[in-house]
Protein backbone atom coordinates (compact mmCIF):
# COMPACT_ATOMS: atom_id res chain seq x y z
CA UNK A 1 0.00 0.00 0.00
CA UNK A 2 2.83 2.39 0.90
CA UNK A 3 4.50 1.59 -2.39
CA UNK A 4 1.29 2.39 -4.29
CA UNK A 5 0.92 5.72 -2.47
CA UNK A 6 4.50 6.62 -3.30
CA UNK A 7 3.92 5.79 -6.96
CA UNK A 8 0.75 7.92 -7.05
CA UNK A 9 2.56 10.81 -5.38
CA UNK A 10 5.48 10.61 -7.83
CA UNK A 11 3.07 10.42 -10.76
CA UNK A 12 1.17 13.48 -9.57
CA UNK A 13 4.42 15.33 -8.96
CA UNK A 14 5.61 14.46 -12.48
CA UNK A 15 2.30 15.62 -13.96
CA UNK A 16 2.59 18.96 -12.16
CA UNK A 17 6.20 19.40 -13.29
CA UNK A 18 5.18 18.73 -16.89
CA UNK A 19 1.93 20.69 -16.76
CA UNK A 20 3.42 23.95 -15.48
CA UNK A 21 5.73 24.64 -18.48
CA UNK A 22 3.21 23.21 -20.96
CA UNK A 23 0.39 25.44 -19.72
CA UNK A 24 2.76 28.39 -19.40
CA UNK A 25 3.74 28.13 -23.08
CA UNK A 26 0.17 27.64 -24.29
CA UNK A 27 -1.39 30.57 -22.41
CA UNK A 28 -1.57 33.97 -24.15
CA UNK A 29 1.71 35.76 -23.48
CA UNK A 30 1.72 38.94 -21.40
CA UNK A 31 4.32 41.61 -22.04
CA UNK A 32 3.63 43.94 -19.11
CA UNK A 33 3.09 43.17 -15.44
CA UNK A 34 0.51 45.70 -14.27
CA UNK A 35 0.98 44.67 -10.65
CA UNK A 36 4.71 45.41 -10.84
CA UNK A 37 4.47 48.19 -13.43
CA UNK A 38 7.29 46.74 -15.51
CA UNK A 39 7.97 44.88 -18.72
CA UNK A 40 8.18 41.09 -18.45
CA UNK A 41 11.17 39.13 -19.69
CA UNK A 42 11.12 38.29 -23.40
CA UNK A 43 11.53 34.73 -24.68
CA UNK A 44 15.29 34.09 -25.10
CA UNK A 45 16.74 33.81 -28.58
CA UNK A 46 19.35 31.10 -29.04
CA UNK A 47 22.79 32.27 -30.11
CA UNK A 48 26.25 30.81 -29.68
CA UNK A 49 27.65 33.47 -27.34
CA UNK A 50 24.75 33.25 -24.85
CA UNK A 51 24.77 29.47 -25.02
CA UNK A 52 28.49 29.20 -24.21
CA UNK A 53 28.33 31.82 -21.44
CA UNK A 54 25.30 30.24 -19.82
CA UNK A 55 23.26 33.42 -20.24
CA UNK A 56 20.80 31.59 -22.50
CA UNK A 57 19.77 29.29 -19.65
CA UNK A 58 19.58 32.08 -17.05
CA UNK A 59 17.40 34.05 -19.47
CA UNK A 60 15.05 31.06 -19.60
CA UNK A 61 14.88 31.08 -15.80
CA UNK A 62 13.88 34.75 -15.87
CA UNK A 63 11.35 34.13 -18.62
CA UNK A 64 9.70 31.22 -16.83
CA UNK A 65 9.60 33.17 -13.59
CA UNK A 66 7.85 36.09 -15.31
CA UNK A 67 5.36 34.00 -17.30
CA UNK A 68 4.64 30.98 -15.09
CA UNK A 69 0.98 30.02 -14.94
CA UNK A 70 -0.85 31.52 -11.99
CA UNK A 71 1.79 34.20 -11.45
CA UNK A 72 -0.74 36.97 -10.79
CA UNK A 73 -2.50 34.78 -8.25
CA UNK A 74 0.83 34.19 -6.51
CA UNK A 75 1.53 37.95 -6.43
CA UNK A 76 -1.92 38.72 -5.04
CA UNK A 77 -1.60 36.02 -2.39
CA UNK A 78 1.79 37.35 -1.34
CA UNK A 79 0.45 40.92 -1.13
CA UNK A 80 -2.57 39.74 0.87
CA UNK A 81 -0.39 37.92 3.39
CA UNK A 82 1.99 40.87 3.72
CA UNK A 83 -0.89 43.31 4.31
CA UNK A 84 -2.21 41.19 7.17
CA UNK A 85 1.14 41.29 8.95
CA UNK A 86 2.00 44.15 11.34
CA UNK A 87 4.41 46.03 9.09
CA UNK A 88 4.72 49.59 7.82
CA UNK A 89 4.94 48.85 4.11
CA UNK A 90 4.12 46.23 1.50
CA UNK A 91 6.11 46.22 -1.73
CA UNK A 92 7.42 49.72 -0.81
CA UNK A 93 3.88 51.09 -0.41
CA UNK A 94 2.48 52.58 2.81
CA UNK A 95 -1.28 52.59 3.34
CA UNK A 96 -2.06 55.68 5.43
CA UNK A 97 -4.85 56.05 7.96
CA UNK A 98 -7.00 57.82 5.36
CA UNK A 99 -6.52 54.97 2.90
CA UNK A 100 -4.08 56.82 0.66
CA UNK A 101 -1.22 54.79 -0.77
CA UNK A 102 2.16 56.45 -0.40
CA UNK A 103 5.47 55.48 -1.91
CA UNK A 104 8.07 54.41 0.64
CA UNK A 105 10.83 57.00 0.75
CA UNK A 106 14.15 57.25 2.50
CA UNK A 107 14.93 60.15 4.85
CA UNK A 108 16.60 63.06 3.11
CA UNK A 109 20.33 62.68 2.68
CA UNK A 110 22.11 65.02 0.29
CA UNK A 111 25.18 67.16 -0.07
CA UNK A 112 24.15 70.86 0.02
CA UNK A 113 27.24 71.93 -1.89
CA UNK A 114 26.64 69.35 -4.61
CA UNK A 115 22.97 70.33 -4.91
CA UNK A 116 23.90 74.00 -5.11
CA UNK A 117 26.20 73.22 -8.04
CA UNK A 118 23.46 71.20 -9.73
CA UNK A 119 20.93 73.99 -9.32
CA UNK A 120 23.44 76.58 -10.53
CA UNK A 121 23.63 74.63 -13.77
CA UNK A 122 19.89 73.93 -13.96
CA UNK A 123 18.86 77.54 -13.39
CA UNK A 124 21.43 78.77 -15.94
CA UNK A 125 19.92 76.39 -18.53
CA UNK A 126 16.39 77.38 -17.60
CA UNK A 127 17.06 81.12 -17.91
CA UNK A 128 18.81 80.55 -21.23
CA UNK A 129 15.78 78.67 -22.55
CA UNK A 130 13.33 81.32 -21.33
CA UNK A 131 15.39 84.07 -22.95
CA UNK A 132 15.71 82.10 -26.20
CA UNK A 133 11.94 81.61 -26.46
CA UNK A 134 11.42 85.33 -25.83
CA UNK A 135 13.97 86.19 -28.54
CA UNK A 136 11.90 84.09 -30.92
CA UNK A 137 8.92 86.32 -30.21
CA UNK A 138 7.11 83.63 -28.19
CA UNK A 139 5.94 83.43 -24.58
CA UNK A 140 7.59 80.94 -22.23
CA UNK A 141 5.52 79.49 -19.37
CA UNK A 142 6.96 77.24 -16.68
CA UNK A 143 4.56 75.23 -14.50
CA UNK A 144 5.79 73.50 -11.33
CA UNK A 145 3.50 70.84 -9.83
CA UNK A 146 3.91 69.10 -6.46
CA UNK A 147 4.09 65.33 -6.48
CA UNK A 148 1.55 63.19 -4.65
CA UNK A 149 4.23 62.32 -2.09
CA UNK A 150 4.67 66.00 -1.30
CA UNK A 151 0.91 66.68 -1.06
CA UNK A 152 0.37 63.75 1.34
CA UNK A 153 3.52 64.45 3.35
CA UNK A 154 1.64 64.74 6.66
CA UNK A 155 0.15 61.25 6.28
CA UNK A 156 3.51 59.53 6.47
CA UNK A 157 4.16 57.96 9.90
CA UNK A 158 5.73 60.40 12.36
CA UNK A 159 8.86 58.29 12.72
CA UNK A 160 9.40 58.25 8.94
CA UNK A 161 10.67 61.73 8.19
CA UNK A 162 11.24 61.81 4.44
CA UNK A 163 11.93 65.55 4.50
CA UNK A 164 11.06 68.46 2.25
CA UNK A 165 14.09 70.68 2.53
CA UNK A 166 15.76 69.61 -0.74
CA UNK A 167 12.56 69.98 -2.76
CA UNK A 168 11.89 73.37 -1.18
CA UNK A 169 15.44 74.50 -1.92
CA UNK A 170 15.23 73.44 -5.57
CA UNK A 171 11.82 75.07 -5.93
CA UNK A 172 13.13 78.39 -4.63
CA UNK A 173 16.12 78.28 -6.96
CA UNK A 174 13.90 77.56 -9.98
CA UNK A 175 11.35 80.30 -9.35
CA UNK A 176 13.99 82.84 -8.30
CA UNK A 177 15.69 82.19 -11.63
CA UNK A 178 12.43 82.54 -13.58
CA UNK A 179 11.82 85.88 -11.85
CA UNK A 180 14.99 87.14 -13.58
CA UNK A 181 13.40 86.45 -16.98
CA UNK A 182 10.22 87.44 -18.77
CA UNK A 183 8.76 83.94 -18.30
CA UNK A 184 5.27 83.25 -17.01
CA UNK A 185 5.99 81.34 -13.79
CA UNK A 186 3.27 79.16 -12.26
CA UNK A 187 4.11 77.57 -8.91
CA UNK A 188 1.18 75.22 -8.29
CA UNK A 189 2.52 74.30 -4.85
CA UNK A 190 1.53 77.74 -3.66
CA UNK A 191 -1.86 77.45 -5.37
CA UNK A 192 -2.65 74.04 -3.88
CA UNK A 193 -1.48 75.18 -0.45
CA UNK A 194 -3.75 78.22 -0.68
CA UNK A 195 -6.77 75.90 -0.90
CA UNK A 196 -6.09 74.83 2.69
CA UNK A 197 -5.70 71.15 1.84
CA UNK A 198 -4.01 69.96 -1.38
CA UNK A 199 -4.95 66.29 -0.90
CA UNK A 200 -8.40 66.50 -2.59
CA UNK A 201 -6.58 67.50 -5.78
CA UNK A 202 -4.52 64.31 -5.91
CA UNK A 203 -5.15 60.66 -6.61
CA UNK A 204 -4.83 58.64 -3.42
CA UNK A 205 -3.73 55.51 -5.30
CA UNK A 206 -1.34 56.99 -7.84
CA UNK A 207 1.58 59.40 -8.10
CA UNK A 208 -0.35 62.08 -10.04
CA UNK A 209 -2.96 64.71 -9.38
CA UNK A 210 -6.60 63.87 -10.11
CA UNK A 211 -8.77 65.74 -12.60
CA UNK A 212 -9.66 68.43 -10.06
CA UNK A 213 -5.94 69.08 -9.70
CA UNK A 214 -5.50 69.15 -13.47
CA UNK A 215 -8.41 71.60 -13.85
CA UNK A 216 -7.03 73.92 -11.18
CA UNK A 217 -3.64 73.80 -12.89
CA UNK A 218 -5.23 74.43 -16.30
CA UNK A 219 -7.19 77.46 -15.10
CA UNK A 220 -4.22 78.89 -13.22
CA UNK A 221 -1.73 78.64 -16.08
CA UNK A 222 -4.24 79.90 -18.67
CA UNK A 223 -5.10 82.93 -16.54
CA UNK A 224 -1.41 83.66 -16.03
CA UNK A 225 -0.78 83.35 -19.77
CA UNK A 226 -3.67 85.64 -20.63
CA UNK A 227 -2.13 88.37 -18.48
CA UNK A 228 0.74 88.38 -20.96
CA UNK A 229 -1.06 87.82 -24.28
CA UNK A 230 -2.50 90.57 -26.47
CA UNK A 231 -5.24 88.20 -27.62
CA UNK A 232 -6.33 86.13 -24.60
CA UNK A 233 -6.92 82.41 -25.00
CA UNK A 234 -10.38 81.01 -24.32
CA UNK A 235 -10.48 79.42 -20.88
CA UNK A 236 -13.08 76.68 -20.56
CA UNK A 237 -15.17 76.82 -17.41
CA UNK A 238 -16.99 73.83 -15.95
CA UNK A 239 -20.14 75.02 -17.74
CA UNK A 240 -18.28 74.87 -21.07
CA UNK A 241 -17.28 71.23 -20.53
CA UNK A 242 -18.98 67.85 -20.56
CA UNK A 243 -17.60 65.63 -17.81
CA UNK A 244 -17.21 61.84 -17.93
CA UNK A 245 -16.25 59.29 -15.28
CA UNK A 246 -14.99 55.79 -16.01
CA UNK A 247 -17.06 52.91 -14.67
CA UNK A 248 -13.99 50.88 -13.79
CA UNK A 249 -11.87 51.77 -10.77
CA UNK A 250 -8.43 53.14 -11.50
CA UNK A 251 -5.50 50.78 -11.33
CA UNK A 252 -3.01 53.30 -9.92
CA UNK A 253 0.76 53.13 -9.97
CA UNK A 254 0.75 52.54 -6.22
CA UNK A 255 -2.31 50.28 -6.02
CA UNK A 256 -0.66 48.06 -8.62
CA UNK A 257 2.12 47.29 -6.19
CA UNK A 258 -0.30 45.78 -3.68
CA UNK A 259 -2.34 44.11 -6.44
CA UNK A 260 -5.27 46.50 -6.02
CA UNK A 261 -6.16 44.96 -2.65
CA UNK A 262 -6.61 48.29 -0.84
CA UNK A 263 -10.06 49.19 0.50
CA UNK A 264 -10.13 52.65 -1.07
CA UNK A 265 -11.28 52.93 -4.69
CA UNK A 266 -11.03 55.80 -7.17
CA UNK A 267 -12.38 56.51 -10.66
CA UNK A 268 -10.91 58.65 -13.42
CA UNK A 269 -12.76 61.74 -14.63
CA UNK A 270 -12.13 63.72 -17.79
CA UNK A 271 -13.88 66.40 -19.82
CA UNK A 272 -14.34 67.62 -23.37
CA UNK A 273 -15.70 70.91 -24.75
CA UNK A 274 -19.50 71.05 -24.83
CA UNK A 275 -19.25 72.76 -28.20
CA UNK A 276 -17.50 70.23 -30.42
CA UNK A 277 -14.15 71.30 -31.85
CA UNK A 278 -13.13 69.14 -34.84
CA UNK A 279 -9.45 68.23 -34.88
CA UNK A 280 -6.95 65.80 -36.31
CA UNK A 281 -4.29 64.11 -34.22
CA UNK A 282 -1.01 62.40 -34.96
CA UNK A 283 1.17 60.51 -32.49
CA UNK A 284 4.83 60.00 -33.38
CA UNK A 285 4.05 60.83 -37.00
CA UNK A 286 1.06 58.48 -37.37
CA UNK A 287 -2.55 59.56 -37.69
CA UNK A 288 -4.72 58.38 -34.77
CA UNK A 289 -8.29 58.87 -33.63
CA UNK A 290 -9.55 62.33 -32.74
CA UNK A 291 -9.82 61.83 -29.01
CA UNK A 292 -8.07 63.00 -25.86
CA UNK A 293 -9.03 60.15 -23.54
CA UNK A 294 -8.69 56.42 -24.24
CA UNK A 295 -7.22 53.48 -22.40
CA UNK A 296 -4.30 51.98 -24.33
CA UNK A 297 -5.12 48.65 -22.65
CA UNK A 298 -8.88 48.14 -22.77
CA UNK A 299 -8.73 45.54 -19.99
CA UNK A 300 -7.66 47.97 -17.25
CA UNK A 301 -8.26 51.61 -16.30
CA UNK A 302 -5.09 53.56 -15.52
CA UNK A 303 -3.88 57.17 -15.52
CA UNK A 304 -2.66 56.42 -19.07
CA UNK A 305 -6.25 57.04 -20.19
CA UNK A 306 -5.35 60.74 -20.40
CA UNK A 307 -4.19 61.19 -24.00
CA UNK A 308 -3.52 57.44 -24.18
CA UNK A 309 -0.43 57.67 -21.98
CA UNK A 310 3.06 59.11 -22.35
CA UNK A 311 3.73 59.70 -26.05
CA UNK A 312 6.89 61.12 -27.57
CA UNK A 313 5.19 63.59 -29.90
CA UNK A 314 1.50 64.43 -30.22
CA UNK A 315 0.25 67.01 -32.72
CA UNK A 316 -3.34 68.26 -32.67
CA UNK A 317 -4.56 70.49 -35.50
CA UNK A 318 -7.86 72.34 -35.03
CA UNK A 319 -7.30 74.15 -38.36
CA UNK A 320 -8.06 77.58 -36.92
CA UNK A 321 -5.20 79.70 -38.20
CA UNK A 322 -6.25 82.74 -36.18
CA UNK A 323 -5.38 80.92 -32.93
CA UNK A 324 -1.84 80.46 -31.58
CA UNK A 325 0.54 77.56 -32.02
CA UNK A 326 1.33 76.06 -28.61
CA UNK A 327 4.15 73.67 -27.68
CA UNK A 328 4.05 71.87 -24.32
CA UNK A 329 6.73 69.55 -23.01
CA UNK A 330 7.05 67.54 -19.83
CA UNK A 331 6.38 64.25 -18.08
CA UNK A 332 2.98 62.62 -17.51
CA UNK A 333 1.55 65.56 -15.53
CA UNK A 334 1.01 67.16 -18.96
CA UNK A 335 -1.41 64.47 -20.15
CA UNK A 336 -4.74 65.69 -18.69
CA UNK A 337 -3.72 69.29 -19.44
CA UNK A 338 -3.28 68.46 -23.12
CA UNK A 339 -6.91 67.37 -23.37
CA UNK A 340 -7.97 70.87 -22.27
CA UNK A 341 -5.43 73.29 -23.75
CA UNK A 342 -5.67 72.07 -27.36
CA UNK A 343 -9.21 73.49 -27.62
CA UNK A 344 -7.84 77.05 -27.41
CA UNK A 345 -5.15 76.52 -30.07
CA UNK A 346 -4.88 76.43 -33.82
CA UNK A 347 -2.06 73.91 -33.46
CA UNK A 348 -1.06 72.11 -30.28
CA UNK A 349 2.11 70.05 -29.94
CA UNK A 350 3.19 67.98 -26.96
CA UNK A 351 6.64 66.47 -26.45
CA UNK A 352 7.85 63.94 -23.91
CA UNK A 353 11.58 63.62 -24.42
CA UNK A 354 11.64 60.36 -22.46
CA UNK A 355 9.95 58.80 -25.50
CA UNK A 356 10.58 61.22 -28.37
CA UNK A 357 12.26 59.46 -31.30
CA UNK A 358 13.15 62.53 -33.35
CA UNK A 359 16.69 63.83 -33.65
CA UNK A 360 15.86 67.42 -32.63
CA UNK A 361 16.52 68.78 -29.18
CA UNK A 362 14.10 71.32 -27.71
CA UNK A 363 15.88 74.34 -29.19
CA UNK A 364 15.92 72.78 -32.65
CA UNK A 365 12.26 71.77 -32.36
CA UNK A 366 11.32 75.35 -31.48
CA UNK A 367 13.31 76.60 -34.48
CA UNK A 368 11.53 74.16 -36.80
CA UNK A 369 7.92 74.82 -35.76
CA UNK A 370 8.01 78.39 -34.42
CA UNK A 371 5.41 78.09 -31.63
CA UNK A 372 3.79 81.22 -30.23
CA UNK A 373 3.71 79.79 -26.71
CA UNK A 374 6.04 77.24 -25.08
CA UNK A 375 4.85 75.59 -21.86
CA UNK A 376 7.15 73.52 -19.64
CA UNK A 377 5.55 71.29 -16.99
CA UNK A 378 7.73 69.85 -14.23
CA UNK A 379 6.91 68.03 -11.01
CA UNK A 380 8.74 69.31 -7.96
CA UNK A 381 10.73 66.12 -7.37
CA UNK A 382 12.38 66.65 -10.76
CA UNK A 383 13.54 70.27 -10.47
CA UNK A 384 17.14 69.11 -10.05
CA UNK A 385 16.98 66.32 -12.63
CA UNK A 386 18.58 66.54 -16.09
CA UNK A 387 17.30 63.36 -17.71
CA UNK A 388 14.46 63.27 -20.24
CA UNK A 389 12.46 66.49 -20.11
CA UNK A 390 15.10 68.14 -17.94
CA UNK A 391 17.48 68.35 -20.90
CA UNK A 392 16.96 71.18 -23.41
CA UNK A 393 19.94 70.80 -25.75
Amino acid sequence: MQKLCNCIFLALFAIVLAAVPILTFHLPEDYISYYENRALAAEPVLNRADLLSGKYFSDWDAYMSDHIIGRNTILKTYAFIQRTLPRIEVNEIIESESGALLIMAQPEQYDPVEQAEIMDRKTYELKALANYVQQKGAVFCYVGIPSQRYAFYDEYPDYLSIGRSLVDYCEKRVFDALAETDAVAVNMREVFDATGDPRPYYLALDSHYNYNGALLTYHTLMEKLNERLEQPLKIYSDEDLVFHTEDREIFGAYSRRICNLQARKEYLTWAEPRESIPFTRTDNGFSVGSNTFYQPDITVATYAGYMGGDIGETIIQTHRDDLPRVLMFGDSFTNPLEGLIYASCGEFRSLDFRHYQGEENLYEYIDMYQPDIVIAVRDNLAYNQSEGNGTYR
